[in-house]
């Protein structure tokens, strides 16, 4: 669902020298070409020095947005619209966070953020009214370590929240739950260990009726899926379905970045390693899984042109996924491959130049369930726009 902001996007891989143009003939051959959506006139949600997109969700006509403003103090906004990104209401701010995750889930938006604790961060959840009500906040599992990269998703009862925390040389993987009416997490639930640095982790989450999904890499370099399913009210238990392998990797090349999304029965992953960028379809609640698809080629570390997964969503058989491409001099741009034959097929356009992130979804409007995107500009704004 969301990417880490902490990490470079793979950049540090790449001795980046290839134009745009040459970057955009790298597609694979299952691509076709096709015209970028026609957008509404960007909406500004926040205007100011240096905001950084931090995630943002959609559900039907409710959307919300985070991001970060770097300055003393560091500080977390979200901003909420429930008329479709039509308009939106007033900025909640979190002072001394970073990195947010949100999802909104009927009424409700919940949170997860890193929140400066003294000599380290934590894990902090919020949960507040997508109208604008107020949040409530919990640091999940305090430790003297540090924690990072959260990400947050509800499911029809309960809300899980991921996160990597130190550990030695490399960092652990966990995950928490807690029913959405309130009350306190599990204890945390250990996911696997990866023994390098933070930097290109794979660690997302995404829950939908009755089942709840993570996915992760680990240290041998595989990316790996863990389910849970969901009981009924008011306990609405939660009972593990094992942990499986779906993207093949090695140390030093590892499947990482992912972003997941779940819509009734389909799941759908995209990551990157080197050689390309990744994705795969399940339409069985992640019990069984079509082919790896490679979305684009020549990926290569310490090759000519990088990708990062951006954020990925669903509607019925429609799949978007944006993703970050990079080459130089100073050259960056965010593509969009929409689908709807699980990736046997898809389209490829860029959507923008000179951005740091796009973060898309569906939303309904004028009675049409429409594609929209919170974007960042760089340097002064976040902005929101929908599909015409």
């Amino acid at each position: 669902m969301r990417l880490s902001q902490t990490g470079s996007f793979h950049v540090r891989r790449f001795a980046l020298a290839t134009p745009i143009a040459v970057l955009a003939s790298l597609v694979m051959a299952t691509s076709a070409l096709a015209a970028p959506p026609s957008w509404t006139t960007p909406q500004t949600v926040r205007s100011t020095n240096d905001p950084r997109l931090s995630d943002a969700d959609f559900q039907r006509r409710n959307v919300a947005i985070a991001w970060d403003e770097p300055d003393t103090p560091r500080e977390v906004g979200i901003r909420t619209s429930t008329n479709a990104g039509s308009s939106f209401g007033p900025i909640s701010w979190f002072d001394g966070a970073r990195n947010a995750a949100v999802d909104v889930c009927g009424s409700e938006v919940h949170a997860a953020m890193e929140m400066a604790a003294p000599g380290t961060w934590l894990i902090q959840y919020a949960a507040g009214g997508i109208a604008g009500g107020g949040f409530s906040t919990v640091t999940i599992a305090p430790s003297i370590d540090d924690q990072s990269d959260p990400d947050v998703a509800c499911t029809r009862g309960r809300v899980f929240v991921s996160w990597l925390e130190e550990d030695g040389p490399g960092h652990s993987m966990y995950v928490a739950h807690a029913l959405r009416s309130g009350g306190p997490f599990s204890a945390p639930i250990f996911l696997g260990f990866d023994d390098e640095a933070y930097f290109g982790s794979a660690l997302a989450v995404a829950g939908v009726r009755n089942m709840a999904y993570a996915v992760h890499q680990e240290w041998d370099g595989d990316l790996y899926l863990t389910r849970w399913s969901i009981g009924a009210g008011p306990g609405f238990a939660v009972t593990p379905l094992g942990t499986q392998s779906i993207g093949p990797g090695v140390p030093g090349n590892e499947a990482s970045d992912a972003v997941i999304a779940a819509s009734g029965s389909k799941v759908a992953v995209a990551w990157f390693k080197c050689g390309g960028l990744f994705a795969r379809v399940s339409n069985d609640h992640g019990a069984t899984w079509g082919p790896a698809r490679k979305l684009i080629d020549h990926v290569a570390c310490e090759g000519d042109f990088g990708t990062s997964p951006a954020s990925i969503a669903l509607r019925g058989n429609k799949i978007a996924l944006t993703y970050l491409g990079f080459g130089i001099p100073n050259v960056s741009f965010v593509g969009l491959i929409r689908t709807s034959s699980d990736f046997a097929a898809f389209s490829d356009v860029t959507i923008a130049e000179n951005h740091n992130d796009h973060r898309v979804g569906y939303v309904r409007a004028g009675g049409t369930w429409r594609l929209a995107a919170a974007f960042e500009t760089r340097g002064d704004r976040i902005r929101f726009r929908r599909q015409i």
